[in-house]
């Protein structure tokens, strides 16, 4: 059985709890199950990257990471509150538009959770 989410994470504040649900979620993996766990970062939670990450919140990308989850930024947010490419973290990626990624993973099967 293949069990896929996505969490939706529109405000900047919601960042650290959508790392700990997907980090969360992925350790429930069991014996012949496969997990897929994606973050998809739009409109004001963009913003996220105007900062500097503290450790923890750091910390809890790389095991996101490392545990097989994606973490995607929106394109059109990033020009929108004027977040420059290079403010993108190694190992993640962007979408042109965040919108249209969360309906084209819905209909893929994903299911849809905002922290």
């Amino acid at each position: 059985m293949t069990l896929k989410v996505v969490l939706h994470v529109p405000d900047s504040t919601r960042y650290k709890v959508a790392l700990n649900m997907g980090v969360n979620f992925l350790k429930t993996r069991q014996e012949g199950e496969k997990l897929e766990a994606r973050l998809l970062v739009n409109a004001q939670g963009i913003t996220i990257l105007l900062e500097d990450f503290p450790p923890e919140i750091q910390n809890k990308m790389e095991e996101f990471l490392k545990l097989g989850g994606e973490i995607y930024f929106c394109e059109n947010a990033m020009r929108a509150f004027n977040v420059p490419r290079e403010r993108v973290p190694n190992q993640t990626r962007t979408v042109p538009a965040g919108i249209r990624a969360l309906v084209e993973w819905q209909a893929e099967g994903w299911a849809y959770v905002r922290p």
